[in-house]
C-alpha cells in the first residue's frame, strides 16, 4: 500500500463532514458562491476509510460523519425550540439521530454490496444514495431536505439536467463522481509513466465521470441559450412583499400594526402596476377565509378588504384557516395552515391548506403516547394543524398556478402534479424567520429553484425575511430581495419561456433504473449464497 493510500486509510473520514457543511453556501457573498464545488470531493475522505472495511467499522465511521455532518449543517433546526430552556437540544435530540441513520444505510449498504461487486462500486454507491434518498421523502414523517445535489443551486448550466432526471439525478452523478474519485487515489501508486496512468482502470472510470459531467454542462449551456417562445404563452407581474415580521412576537397583540406595515410595502409596490400581489406564510395569523364565509368578519379583515378594494389587486397571503369535523352532536374546529386568494374586489375566491405538515412542528405523530414531548414542542411555539386534502390549482388574470406551502417546495412528486393539473406557475409562500441562520433559509430557497427546472415553469417565492424571488423556468434568478430585509420586489412572469420537461412527463426514471440495478445485485448475492449452501 503507498503512502497517500495509506494516508487515506487513516481516521480522517470525519473530514466529510466539515465539507458537507462547506458545499452549501450560507451567505449571500461572492465566494461563498465557489464552495458547491466542494460538494464533489466532500465524500471522498469517507469513501477511502471505508472502502475494504468491515461492516462493522463502515457502519460506526458513516454514523460518526453522518451526526457530525447534520449537525453541523441542520443544527439550526434546533433554533426552532431555542425560545424555550433545553428546546434547542430537545429538536436536536429527534432530528439529528434520524437523518444520521438514513447517511449510515448509504454508505453501509453500499459498501457491502460493493464489496461483493467491486467493479460496480461506482454506480452501486450512487444507486444506493438516491433509493434511501426518495425514502426519506414517503410517508408522514418525510423530510427530503438533505439531498447533496441541492449543493449544486448556483450551478445553473449543470443544474439543466434536472429538467430530465430531477434531483435525484444531480444526486447520483455528485455520489458518481465522489466515489470514482475515492477508488482512484486509492490506487494512486506514484506512477512515474504516462502509460501506467492510462493503463490504471481506476483512473479510467475516473475519467469517464468526469467527462460525462463535462458534456452534462455544456448541454446545460446550450440549453440555457436557447429561448423559448410560445405564442400561447401570457405574462403577469407580480408583487412579492417581505415583511420581516418576527415569528417570536404576540400576534395578537401586533396585528394592526403589522397589517399597516404590510400595507404600507404593498402600496409602494404598486407604483409598478402589479397585476397580483403575493405575502408570505404567516403574514396574517389570522381566520380571514373563516370569518368570510361565516359573515363574521372583524375591523382586521375590514382594514384588509378595503385595501384590497381601493387598489383593486387580487393578493395572495397566508392565513389560519378552520376544518370542522363532526363528532356526534358537536362540531370540533380544527386549524390549518392555508393561503387564502382574494380577488381584486375583496372577495374570497379560493382557499388552499397545506397538505405535507412538519412534523413534530406542525403536527405530532404518535401523540397519544409521546404528551409530555407534544406540550414541550408546543411551548416552542408548534402547532397542532390539521393537513389539506387535495392540491388544487388557483386562478388568476387568465393563469393558473400551484400553492406551495413552506417546505411543501421540496417535494418533487407535489410539484409534478402540479405542472401536469396545468400550472403555468408556482408560488411558493414560506416563513423561515425562525431559523434565525443564513444556512436554513438558503438551503430551503435552493430547492425552489430545482423545482422550477424540473418543471420548466416559472418560481414566485415569497418569504417573510426572505429569500423572495422570481424564478425563471430555467433557474436563473430574475428579481430577488436579500434575507431579513424588510422590503419588496416586482417582477414579469412570462408563461411563453415555460418548457415541457421530460421530468414532468416521465418523472424518477433514474431511480426506477437504480431500484432495478439494485434489485438483481441482491437477488445474484442471493443465488451465490443459497448455491454454495446447497453445493456442500
Amino acid at each position: 500500500m503507498n503512502r497517500l493510500s495509506k494516508l487515506l486509510k487513516r481516521k480522517y473520514y470525519t473530514a466529510t463532514a466539515i465539507l458537507i457543511f462547506l458545499s452549501f453556501p450560507s451567505y449571500d457573498f461572492v465566494l461563498l458562491k465557489f464552495f458547491p464545488v466542494i460538494a464533489w470531493f466532500s465524500l471522498v475522505p469517507l469513501f477511502c476509510y471505508v472502502t475494504g472495511k468491515s461492516a462493522k467499522d463502515t457502519f460506526f465511521a458513516s454514523f460518526i460523519t453522518g451526526l457530525a455532518g447534520h449537525l453541523f449543517a441542520y443544527g439550526w433546526i434546533g433554533n426552532f425550540g431555542a425560545k424555550v430552556p433545553g428546546g434547542y437540544a430537545v429538536v436536536l435530540l429527534f432530528l439529528i439521530p434520524s437523518l444520521t441513520v438514513f447517511f449510515t444505510l448509504k454508505v453501509s449498504i453500499s459498501e457491502y454490496l460493493s464489496q461483493k461487486l467491486p467493479g460496480f462500486r461506482i454506480i452501486i454507491y450512487p444507486s444506493v444514495w438516491i433509493i434511501i434518498d426518495y425514502i426519506q421523502s414517503l410517508g408522514f414523517l418525510a423530510f427530503p431536505w438533505t439531498y447533496i445535489g441541492y449543493s449544486q443551486y448556483t450551478f445553473t448550466p449543470f443544474i439543466q439536467m434536472a429538467s430530465v432526471t430531477g434531483i435525484l439525478g444531480v444526486n447520483f452523478i455528485i455520489i458518481m463522481f465522489n466515489s470514482a474519485f475515492a477508488q482512484f487515489l486509492i490506487s494512486f501508486n506514484g506512477f512515474t509513466r504516462l502509460r501506467d496512468i492510462m493503463n490504471n482502470k481506476y483512473f479510467i472510470r475516473f475519467t469517464a465521470v468526469s467527462l460525462l459531467i463535462v458534456v452534462i454542462t455544456i448541454s446545460g449551456f446550450i440549453r440555457l441559450s436557447i429561448k423559448n417562445k410560445d405564442v400561447n404563452g401570457k405574462t403577469l407581474k407580480v408583487a412579492v412583499i417581505q415583511s420581516c415580521i418576527s415569528p417570536w412576537e404576540n400576534w395578537s397583540g401586533n396585528r394592526f400594526n403589522y397589517l399597516a406595515e404590510l400595507i404600507q410595502l404593498t402600496r409602494e409596490s404598486l407604483k409598478s402596476n402589479p397585476d397580483f400581489i403575493v405575502w408570505s406564510e404567516s403574514a396574517t395569523l389570522e381566520l380571514i377565509s373563516f370569518r368570510a364565509i361565516t359573515g363574521g368578519r372583524d375591523s382586521f379583515d375590514e382594514r384588509l378588504i378595503n385595501f384590497i378594494k381601493e387598489n383593486g389587486k387580487p393578493l395572495l397571503t397566508g392565513e389560519i384557516g378552520l376544518t370542522v369535523k363532526k363528532n356526534g352532536d358537536l362540531l370540533n374546529y380544527y386549524p390549518q395552515n392555508n393561503a387564502v386568494l382574494i380577488s381584486g374586489s375583496g372577495e374570497v375566491m379560493q382557499t388552499y391548506s397545506k397538505i405535507n405538515l412538519v412534523p413534530f412542528g406542525e403536527w405530532f405523530p404518535y401523540e397519544k403516547w409521546l404528551v409530555p414531548v407534544k406540550n414541550l414542542v408546543e411551548s416552542f411555539g408548534g402547532s397542532s394543524f390539521v393537513p389539506g386534502k387535495n392540491p388544487e390549482l388557483f386562478s388568476v388574470n387568465g393563469l393558473k398556478y400551484g400553492n406551495l406551502i413552506c417546505y411543501e417546495g421540496i417535494f418533487t412528486g407535489r410539484c409534478r402534479d402540479y405542472r401536469r393539473m396545468g400550472a403555468d406557475f408556482f408560488v411558493n409562500i414560506t416563513n423561515d424567520g425562525w431559523t434565525d441562520t443564513y444556512n436554513g433559509h438558503y438551503q430551503h430557497y435552493s430547492a425552489s429553484i430545482f423545482r422550477a427546472v424540473e418543471n420548466g415553469i416559472w418560481m414566485v417565492r415569497a418569504g417573510n425575511t426572505g429569500v423572495s424571488s422570481i424564478i425563471d423556468p430555467k433557474g436563473k434568478v430574475v428579481s430577488t430581495i436579500p434575507i431579513l430585509k424588510k422590503s419588496f420586489l416586482t417582477g414579469e412572469i412570462d408563461t411563453s419561456q415555460n418548457v415541457k420537461t421530460f421530468y414532468s412527463i416521465y418523472g424518477d426514471l433514474i431511480l426506477y433504473a437504480s431500484m432495478i440495478f439494485i434489485l438483481i445485485i441482491l437477488l445474484w448475492d442471493i443465488f451465490k449464497f443459497l448455491r454454495i449452501k446447497y453445493a456442500g
